[in-house]
């Protein structure tokens, strides 16, 4: 029996709940008894010597019992360490149960971010850790026409600190002046933080954003043709699901430094920026926005992106959890 380990936040529309969803479903196919369960605390959950565990990032807190879980088969699936995203208590502690973990268990992540976070900061000895980057659905489609100038664009990112509306709202404010407009999906995480949102379109006056419910993810596919052009200013990603759909529908994007962003630009994929600067953002939307054969290029870069099926990139995992 493999059991995945999680927070309610399976509950909710995100890229992390999306990838445990997929790996359930590949489980599955592979005649493996699976099932999901949600765990207030890893400390006072009542594991099972039968049973293999995959435990969900989300769950790493500064006084995990690291040691205890050496009883049981258990791994770690990590979408982004607790201390690489900035919302951490205690770094510092944060980071000495990375350690143990990185130490004694077998660790795989969803993104070169969180892996490379193991080299240069955790534990650069690390030897039982594994990449297994999110997949493609099969039978995603692209976008074939593209208007001359993008006018409608995308920005898939949940309401929490840290995914970059701030920035993009005063990217709008400067960039007034155009005829284009934003559409927001996500889920609301934050209150606080959605009501901001809110306040500061509202006083800069911002009458070309939209902020709209979620949108299930078998849906996402058929949303993305919808639209000219994505944003995604976030300040932290482990893999970014939400851009790599996008790059797969050919839809072209204008993305901050953070995910997979490397990859993409090994491969000549055009729209990455380099910096978080808000500035070099309005520079460089106002560009693209203003200039069709700038928009083109963005536009015939993105054709070059070959993801794997999700199916490919599991059976490194499944070959691992069934050794452990």
């Amino acid at each position: 029996m493999i059991i995945i380990l999680t927070s309610d936040i399976c509950h909710k529309i995100s890229g992390g709940t999306v990838y445990n969803t997929k790996l359930v479903d590949f489980l599955k196919t592979k005649h493996q008894q699976v099932a999901v369960e949600v765990a207030e605390d890893i400390n006072s959950y009542d594991f099972n010597h039968g049973a293999t565990y995959i435990i969900d990032s989300i769950l790493i807190h500064e006084k995990l019992n690291v040691n205890s879980l050496k009883r049981y088969k258990v791994c770690f699936l990590i979408h982004l360490w607790p201390s690489l995203n900035k919302l951490g208590v205690n770094k510092n502690r944060l980071l000495t149960v990375e350690k143990l973990i990185c130490e004694a268990f077998v660790v795989f992540v969803t993104g070169s971010v969180s892996l490379d976070y193991i080299d240069d900061v955790i534990l650069p000895v690390a030897a039982k850790k594994y990449l297994v980057e999110p997949g493609i659905d099969s039978g995603w489609n692209t976008k074939v026409y593209f208007e001359q100038h993008p006018r409608k664009i995308v920005y898939l990112a949940n309401f929490i600190e840290g995914k970059g509306h701030i920035k993009l709202l005063e990217v709008l404010k400067r960039l007034k002046h155009l005829n284009f407009k934003v559409d927001c999906y996500g889920e609301i995480l934050s209150e606080p933080y959605f009501l901001k949102l809110l306040s500061v379109t509202k006083r800069y006056s911002l009458h070309n954003i939209a902020f709209k419910d979620t949108i299930p993810h078998e849906r996402i596919n058929g949303l993305l043709l919808e639209y000219d052009l994505m944003l995604h200013f976030s300040d932290y990603e482990s893999f970014g699901m939400g851009v790599m759909e996008a790059l797969c529908a050919h839809l072209p994007c204008i993305i901050t430094p953070t995910g997979n962003y490397k990859q993409y630009q090994s491969i000549g994929i055009q729209g990455v920026l380099d910096s978080f600067d808000v500035d070099k953002m309005t520079a460089v939307v106002e560009y693209v926005l203003n200039s069709s054969a700038r928009y083109l290029q963005l536009v015939e870069s993105v054709k070059r992106i070959d993801i794997q099926s999700w199916g490919t990139n599991f059976e490194l995992l499944l070959s691992k959890i069934e050794n452990l």
